[in-house]
């Protein structure tokens, strides 16, 4: 960019030296033409590089997530959890739901996320 710049500076000043004012004014618009432009590269480009850090950092968050919700489970762990877990189905609706044994023992109803009445 600054190169750009530059050469709209040379540019400029060859302009300025033009004694004839019919290409005076025609080269004076196509300068600001070519300085809008630049002035548009500039923005785009520092746009450009934002989105890309922003993808970045994106990309890091998802690997992040990827690797908890991919990590490998033991079958002790999947034993713990069957332990914890029992399945029942929903008296109403008979879809299968997955609840703590502990819940069942102390909540006398559990809404069923399906129909929105007692599961039990």
């Amino acid at each position: 960019m600054r190169n750009f710049k530059e050469n709209i500076e040379s540019i400029k000043d060859e302009i300025l030296c033009l004694e004839d004012n019919k290409y005076k004014r025609i080269f004076e618009n196509l300068l600001s033409l070519i300085e809008d432009m630049t002035y548009s590269m500039e923005e785009m480009s520092y746009k450009q590089e934002s989105l890309e850090e922003s993808v970045k950092y994106m990309d890091e968050d998802i690997i992040g997530l990827q690797d908890e919700l991919f990590e490998e489970v033991s079958i002790d762990d999947l034993m713990e959890i069957e332990d914890e877990y029992l399945e029942v189905n929903c008296k109403h609706c008979d879809k299968p739901l997955f609840v703590e044994k502990e819940s069942i023992n102390e909540n006398k109803s559990i809404p069923c996320p399906f129909c929105n009445n007692d599961a039990i």
